[in-house]
């Protein structure tokens, strides 16, 4: 039973027996594992704290011969993201962030563009907090990431510049196209919204700081929505929760 030692961030844990966890971790070296925590529940014990949801941590684990799920040895936590005192904005998205991710990542395969967008994006939203760019920026990063975000930047039937009239957006087909060869059929994308998706090159920080104009946020969240549930073929449980607690604090771009 070799003992495998990664660097990760929890994603979830959910009861496995009376003190034990299933934990299930995105990993540098690994993607995505799911690993069992045995004892983690009992108040002695020195790895509770540690794999909270949305901790950075190095863990070492290993495998059984014929098993599904390996088991954790030891835990370190690097960071908690959440901290002591979360806030609610903080704790709905970055769990958002998470089920994008358990959809997204294959397990034991390495991730470690998906795992150096989640810790930028992390810590973006710790430091400067919660902004509908940034939620935008990780929905728009992932779907690249994980081939579902066509090149919407010209027509893809005539080649034609989209920059200053938008775009209409075919999921279906992965297409984005011009008003004339669309004939007006599909997600109609604004002018400004194109604008905003050419700055994805810039870093969480920097795009987290956007004020997006109405048209731009409601063009880009009916985008990323729909690409997600044709290519994830569900809805994701935990973004209705986060429209919510967003909308409630005020915050519309």
């Amino acid at each position: 039973m070799p003992i495998r030692d990664a660097e990760a961030v929890v994603l979830r844990h959910y009861p496995l027996a009376e003190a034990d966890q299933i934990v299930v971790l995105l990993s540098r070296e690994y993607g995505k594992i799911r690993t069992v925590a045995k004892g983690v529940k009992k108040t002695k014990s020195r790895m509770g704290g540690c794999l909270e949801p949305l901790n950075h941590v190095r863990v070492e684990f290993y495998a059984r011969e014929g098993r599904e799920l390996s088991y954790i040895r030891q835990c370190d936590l690097i960071h908690s993201f959440l901290g002591r005192n979360p806030t609610l904005d903080r704790m709905c998205a970055f769990t958002y962030f998470a089920e994008i991710l358990q959809e997204f990542v294959q397990e034991d395969q390495p991730s470690e563009l998906f795992f150096r967008l989640f810790l930028a994006v992390l810590g973006a939203g710790e430091t400067l907090g919660v902004s509908l760019a940034l939620v935008r920026y990780f929905e728009l990063w992932s779907l690249r990431l994980g081939g579902f975000l066509p090149n919407y930047a010209s027509c893809s039937v005539c080649g034609s510049c989209v920059k200053d009239t938008g775009f209409y957006a075919w999921p279906e087909g992965g297409e984005g196209r011009c008003g004339r060869c669309a004939l007006g059929k599909g997600l109609y994308i604004r002018a400004a919204a194109v604008g905003v998706l050419q700055r994805l090159s810039e870093s969480p920080q920097q795009f987290a700081c956007l004020s997006l104009p109405n048209s731009a946020a409601e063009d880009l969240e009916r985008l990323t929505q729909a690409l997600l549930e044709l290519n994830l073929e569900k809805r994701l449980k935990s973004y209705p929760v986060l429209k919510r607690v967003l909308g409630a604090r005020g915050q519309t771009r």
